[in-house]
């Protein structure tokens, strides 16, 4: 089961540090920089930005604290190695998770889970009862723009009967994980090896979903191959229809209507036959990558940064993929087929450190 309540905050003061502390707070802040909310609440989050294309947009949710117990039975898709794996009935992963990010030594478990400054569990509430644009909010605590132009704000919310409402929104809702697959994961293995009874708290972001702004950026593939360039492509035309990308540069993913595969100084194009069944550029870039043998996967979100690695080394190949979209990654956390690990990255995050965690708890 999983609850949803309030948090005193405490935050690093805009006027003592920079956006770049704000993004990664160290483990242990000085005392001096911090800003101590004295009551609970919950505390809207927003995020004004523009996009790739340009375009404006403003992602707002609010921040709690999420409450798990171990009251649910056993989940098959998580990728976690110990004998008791668990579910939450009401929340669901829309990815897998990559197994050396759960395998942590049980006396580590707790400071991974919960340690200050890691960031929230980016949240999306399915039954879309938040309604943070109506929610009456306590005057502006905090306003900074980080590196990237994203203008990040935060409102407290200490009124009674709305911290109810909230409360009874998540605690009654489907939740979908965005943002934090294996910090989750770690969660329900710290639960699956603790006495009943036992509960876990994680810092939560949540939005709705259906007036979720985010951008959601796809996550490239590159991996080692001990495959010769003649053979890669003998593979891939076999499989797939393969032709020569024909522009000068790959610019932005918005432009792309295939993925693609760069291959040395080649940039070419890869689309499934007709009936193949590949529902989005995810799962055709894990049907490529374990066709062509790829071993050392790296993820990396810059286009510029693949195609250097891939000319710099002979024996490596790039993947480009397309972003998969907010009702593929519904129906594939809802029906159960999480998307290969590491598939989206949404985007903007919310800056750790001005919201780091429960006062009341410290």
């Amino acid at each position: 089961m999983h609850k949803f309540r309030p948090l005193a905050s405490y935050r690093y003061n805009t006027a003592l540090v920079g956006p770049d502390k704000l993004a990664s707070p160290p483990a242990a802040p000085r005392l001096e920089d911090l800003i101590k909310d004295k009551d609970p609440g919950y505390y809207i989050y927003q995020m004004s930005f523009a996009d790739l294309t340009g375009k404006r947009r403003q992602v707002e949710g609010i921040f709690g604290i999420l409450e798990l117990d171990l009251d649910e039975p056993p989940h098959p898709t998580l990728n976690i190695k110990t004998t008791n794996l668990v579910r939450h009935e009401h929340i669901f992963a829309h990815e897998q998770t990559i197994t050396s990010g759960t395998e942590v030594p049980s006396d580590t478990i707790d400071p991974l889970v919960v340690r200050p400054g890691t960031g929230p569990i980016w949240g999306i509430s399915v039954q879309n009862m938040l309604k943070v644009q109506t929610t009456h909010k306590n005057p502006l605590l905090a306003s900074v723009k980080d590196y990237d132009g994203v203008v990040h704000q935060v409102w407290q919310i200490t009124d009674s009967s709305e911290k109810q409402r909230i409360a009874t929104a998540i605690d009654t809702s489907q939740i979908i994980i965005a943002d934090g697959h294996h910090r989750f994961a770690r969660s329900l293995k710290k639960l699956s090896m603790s006495p009943p009874g036992t509960i876990v708290r994680l810092l939560c972001f949540l939005t709705d979903l259906s007036t979720l702004q985010a951008e959601i950026r796809p996550i490239h593939r590159c991996f080692k191959t001990r495959l010769e360039n003649t053979e890669v492509l003998d593979r891939l035309r076999k499989h797939f229809i393969v032709v020569p990308y024909d522009r000068p540069s790959i610019g932005i993913y918005q432009d792309l209507d295939s993925l693609l595969i760069l291959l040395g100084t080649l940039v070419l194009k890869v689309k499934p036959q007709e009936g193949a069944g590949y529902a989005n550029d995810a799962i055709l870039s894990q049907a490529i990558a374990r066709l062509l043998e790829a071993r050392s996967t790296q993820y990396i979100t810059d286009i510029d940064k693949l195609r250097e690695k891939v000319k710099m080394d002979r024996t490596k190949i790039g993947i480009v993929t397309r972003p998969v979209t907010i009702d593929q990654i519904r129906v594939a956390a809802l029906n159960d087929m999480p998307l290969p690990p590491k598939s989206t990255m949404f985007y903007p995050k919310p800056l750790s450190g001005l919201i780091l965690g429960d006062r009341l708890n410290i």
